[in-house]
């Protein structure tokens, strides 16, 4: 075929919002068109998908981003088989930025009967769930074609249609978005429903971040698994924890209660897996519907309750002070202030110390699993000690972190044994860029500068079966033996969300060069955790607060105005984190995974975007594997190792949470259960009124937003009043509205008469029938790479 022959045979323009994706399969059987003389048998294709946004919109980076993720795939590629013909390997780009274009070509190099690939196009906006992201896909026969579409000069035939321009026969596409993904597939309706509940993050969204974790639960065979989500808390994470478990408890009623596949007692089983803070409104949702639906649980049995990097002690004691203080002044709404701990709840408690009594925990104790998956390292969003729940084999944990390159053929030896699984990563010193905070911060904070490792593990180190603290050599527990495990500051965080390094082709096309990433794998019971230390100390307004702040009889009164804002900013906040770790542990058990991976490990460990986070696969794989990989009634712990070892050179028995299931079918009561704080504030008509006004808050510009962050009232109708959170969104709203003018005034007549007669009526758009994209008029160039607008806003400049 010549280049002449060249044609585009698929061409279709969508958009994206805020956790939105598209997905095309792509059918091809060649073999049916070799009479037309169109393509040959052996003849491949090339697709094109193309960012249509202006290119200004790349600077709008916080106000959006205007950016697509973007992979292909053949339909049969398997991430767990090696894949070493380079026409087969997937590609992607995780940064598709406006004006820019990525090419794919489909190979047909096996003689096959037909051919099936998988292009997904994803949203990466994070900030606002009112704009979109604009953009085309295209099939052609090559790659000059596709490109020469964005050519108006070129007058590629179809270039300006949507639809198939080939038979049906040759050339099938089908057009998956959002929803067509979450509700597929079909569960078998006449078999018992197993329910699973996604719970997303902190300005994440599980339509789009926790697709990889639902599509790899549904792969599994061997249950009637109907994975949900809940789309409606996108967008509004900052308004507090309670907010937003109280609509996902919602949302599962009206899905057990409504939904015509789900509903009338189809459901008997039901998990929650919930990311990052997700793990707490999962938590929160629970013991809402125990509290407002008495009968639920009993009808609908709870069987994983599943939490993954989730800060369910808070995210203070282990960042820097100024994140406490940010945390404090709203920086992230009610949300951050439940984080930061020190807002009470009816003047009594913090809400994640409340959380785990009382309903939760009487609900907790029936789940047949309970686990928790933390991230050892590169995880500066949520460190491992409140992910983790606190209390760990921090010895025999930081020996296989921390391993070195000279010690790790010593450790392989001793893990053939143990079942540790050590790995070997390089990690750099935390970085300078916070040192002249720590200055200013060491006047008021001395102590709180400079933890060492002995006070910071030594104190959670948990102990054996006979009382003792763990330790793999069999050695006295000794402050001095205790090191340090790396640690990342916010910056470096902050810029691994932004530019998370990519794992490379070899690591994707071939399973043996991936390393094993979980480190510790291993059931613990209250009787591990170390005896607790002496009774939190308040002050007069109920406050945990810090021994060292407290004021001396004959202190100055410099002194004493030193220690009043540390009592303010440096509450004891360690103790607070004891006193929850030690609720969530009250007489159950919970296994608890650490990983190691490299960064972004806060979204690697969820697989946020399937290639780019693809350091994460083979955490979902652990996962799906121990929790819907056999049947419910067992333990899915039968496989979790102690990676201990009582003496130098002796094994540990696998450990196993038989006892805790047979605990599970009839719990035993504690005093934790007839805890009534949290019963207090969890009450519907309450909670349902606390929702109201949050969102009559948020509807009324003369309100000051409960994300506030600068307290004046003379601020209160500045931009700047609603916080970074409010303002980010105010800014998106703002840009997005000019992006809108410049498509409006760039219209030129002839496009605007189109689109007149589009609104009366006078033409209706079918598949196949020319229209005239009315903000695309004339605004491309030559450029090969990117297709640069040719003229600045449409031609309005």
């Amino acid at each position: 075929m010549t280049s002449g022959d060249d044609r585009i045979l698929y061409r279709q323009v969508r958009s994206v919002k805020a956790g939105q994706s598209h997905r095309f399969k792509i059918h091809y059987t060649p073999q049916q068109a070799i009479g037309d003389g169109m393509v040959g048998p052996s003849q491949g294709l090339w697709v094109k998908v193309k960012n249509v946004e202006n290119i200004a919109l790349r600077a709008a980076f916080l106000a959006g981003p205007y950016v697509l993720y973007v992979d292909c795939k053949l339909e049969e590629y398997d991430s767990n088989k090696p894949c070493f013909i380079t026409a087969d390997q997937p590609v992607f780009e995780p940064q598709l930025l406006p004006g820019q274009s990525f090419y794919a070509q489909l190979s047909c190099h096996t003689i096959k009967h037909s051919y099936c690939w998988i292009v997904d196009v994803i949203s990466q906006i994070v900030f606002n769930n009112t704009i979109d992201v604009d953009f085309e896909i295209l099939i052609g026969t090559s790659k000059e074609v596709l490109h020469n579409a964005s050519l108006p000069e070129k007058k590629v035939l179809n270039h300006d249609k949507v639809g198939t321009f080939a038979p049906s026969t040759l050339l099938n596409v089908l057009n998956q978005d959002t929803l067509d993904l979450w509700n597929l597939p079909v569960p078998d309706l006449s078999k018992p429903i197993h329910l699973v509940i996604l719970s997303h993050g902190l300005h994440s969204n599980v339509s789009a971040d926790m697709l990889y974790l639902k599509e790899q639960i549904d792969s599994n065979n061997n249950e009637n698994v109907v994975v949900k989500g809940f789309f409606g808390n996108v967008g509004k994470t900052e308004r507090g924890i309670k907010y937003l478990g109280s609509r996902i408890a919602e949302y599962i009623v009206d899905l057990v209660t409504n939904n015509e596949t789900l509903n009338n007692g189809k459901i008997d089983r039901i998990s929650f897996i919930g990311h990052s803070l997700g793990g707490l409104v999962q938590t929160f949702a629970i013991a809402y519907l125990h509290v407002n639906f008495p009968s639920f649980f009993k009808t609908i049995r709870p069987v994983n309750f599943i939490t993954l990097s989730s800060p369910l002690l808070g995210i203070v004691n282990e960042n820097p002070v100024y994140v406490k203080l940010a945390l404090s002044a709203g920086i992230v709404g009610k949300t951050g202030r439940d984080l930061g701990l020190k807002f009470l709840e009816s003047d009594s408690k913090p809400l994640l110390l409340l959380i785990p009594s009382g309903p939760t925990h009487q609900v907790l104790k029936r789940f047949v699993r309970r686990t928790v998956y933390a991230n050892a390292i590169n995880d500066g969003i949520v460190p491992l000690r409140t992910s983790s729940l606190l209390f760990l084999d921090y010895k025999g944990l930081i020996q296989i972190v921390n391993a070195t390159d000279e010690k790790q053929a010593e450790l392989d030896a001793i893990n053939e044994r143990t079942g540790n699984i050590p790995l070997m990563l390089d990690f750099s010193s935390e970085g300078t860029w916070n040192k002249p905070m720590q200055a200013m911060l060491s006047y008021f904070m001395p102590h709180k500068q400079a933890k060492k490792s002995d006070v910071q593990y030594q104190r959670f180190q948990t102990s054996n079966s006979e009382g003792k603290s763990e330790d793999r050599e069999g050695n006295d527990n000794q402050g001095s033996e205790f090191e340090d495990l790396p640690v990342v500051s916010v910056l470096e965080t902050a810029t691994s969300l932004i530019l998370p390094p990519l794992p490379s082709l070899k690591y994707i096309t071939n399973p043996e060069s991936r390393d094993n990433v979980i480190v510790h794998d291993k059931i613990y019971t209250e009787k591990d955790l170390p005896p607790k230390n002496q009774p939190l100390a308040v002050d007069a307004n109920g406050v945990v607060i810090n021994p060292e702040a407290r004021k001396s009889p004959g202190e100055s009164y410099s002194t004493s105005i030193k220690n009043r804002i540390l009592r303010t900013i440096d509450y004891d906040v360690e103790h607070l984190e004891e006193e929850i770790a030690r609720e969530y542990h009250k007489n159950m058990s919970w296994r608890k995974v650490v990983v190691k991976l490299k960064p972004d490990a806060h979204n690697n460990i969820i697989v946020r975007r399937r290639f780019a986070n693809a350091y994460g696969w083979p955490v979902i794989e652990h996962l799906v594997k121990n929790h819907f990989g056999q049947n419910f009634d067992e333990p899915a712990d039968q496989d979790a190792k102690d990676v201990n070892m009582t003496d130098a050179g002796s094994e540990s028995a696998p450990r196993t949470d038989e006892s805790a299931l047979k605990e599970d079918k009839a719990p035993s009561s504690d005093s934790l259960d007839d805890e009534v704080g949290l019963s207090l504030i969890v009450s519907r008509d309450l909670i349902t009124r606390e929702n109201e006004e949050i969102d009559q808050s948020k509807r009324n510009e003369d309100e000051v937003c409960e994300h506030q962050w600068i307290n004046s009232n003379d601020n209160a109708e500045s931009l700047f009043a609603v916080g970074p959170t409010g303002l980010l969104s105010e800014v998106t709203e703002m840009v997005g509205n000019i992006r809108d003018q410049f498509y409006n005034y760039g219209l030129n007549q002839e496009t605007r008469k189109s689109t007149e007669r589009k609104e009366s009526g006078s033409f209706s758009v079918v598949q196949n029938t020319a229209i005239k994209e009315e903000s695309k008029d004339s605004e491309y160039e030559s450029n090969e790479s990117f297709g640069l607008a040719k003229r600045v806003m449409g031609g309005f400049i």
